[in-house]
């Protein structure tokens, strides 16, 4: 089965970190994504001490729940220099923290074109992919993965493929977000392939929503011999525990599915 994670926006936004492992292995989620720079009641963020850290990795290792990685609210679209600046600061001590905790990457955007404002499209998907370079380059050196998102005006393969390869690092990949606007006469074949070289995560949403495939998101991911994580991304709930168990039984459904039907 491809591996199932919690991202705790906004599911999870509420739980300290030990509830957040209690739940997570109880429900059957093997691994976890700390959404950061929202003051999220587990408190993983960059301020953290080492001490700190230490603890947050350890309390996961000994409960067996991966950390999948940190989500931060880092973007690097900003027509302002010192913004973009800081967010590309901002981004490094995300990975410092992801490689101490033993997380696989760290999740960034970009979210507006600023067409409206009269920026041509060429120069922002140039300026998201210097800094892209300039933060994958860095993650390398600590062994985890800069992961940008296909996320608001940046959802088209086309896009997202250009910004990966104007960034020309091996530190730098794609997190395929399962966009209701992605299939195309019912099918996501067409963008997933695209981006398939890239795709080193992905965000799961409604998996009963009508308007995006997820059976064929699971096969699709196993004949790419896909191997990293889905990490579910979910509205809060009043009953967040019933939502998850649900949740898992139907991705584990979709997973036999798949494999029955080759």
């Amino acid at each position: 089965m491809i591996k199932l994670g919690l991202l705790t926006y906004n599911m999870a936004a509420e739980w300290d970190l030990d509830t957040l492992v209690e739940k997570c292995g109880a429900l059957g989620l093997g691994g976890v994504e700390f959404r950061t720079d929202r003051e999220h009641a587990h408190g993983v963020e960059i301020d953290i001490s080492t001490e700190r850290r230490a603890q947050v990795k350890a309390k996961c290792a000994d409960a067996g729940i991966t950390i999948v990685g940190l989500s931060s609210g880092c973007q690097f679209d900003s027509l302002k220099d010192q913004e973009l600046a800081d967010n590309i600061e901002r981004t490094k001590r995300h990975l410092d923290l992801c490689a101490e905790l033993g997380g696989g990457g760290v999740k960034v955007f970009g979210n507006k074109l600023h067409a409206s404002e009269g920026v041509p499209e060429e120069q922002t998907v140039a300026q998201i992919g210097r800094a892209l370079h300039e933060c994958g380059e860095y993650a390398k050196g600590l062994g985890v993965l800069v992961r940008f998102e296909m996320h608001g005006d940046f959802q088209s393969a086309e896009q997202c493929n250009e910004m990966v390869r104007q960034a020309d690092s091996g530190g730098v990949k794609l997190i395929y977000n399962c966009n209701a606007k992605d299939p195309v006469e019912g099918s996501i074949q067409p963008i997933l392939s695209a981006v398939a070289d890239y795709v080193e995560h992905v965000h799961l949403h409604d998996l009963c929503d009508a308007d995006f495939p997820y059976l064929e998101l699971v096969k699709l991911l196993k004949q790419m011999r896909y191997e990293g994580w889905c990490t579910a991304e979910l509205p809060d709930s009043s009953d967040r525990e019933r939502v998850l168990r649900y949740y898992v039984a139907l991705w584990e459904a979709l997973n036999e599915i798949a494999d029955l039907s080759g």
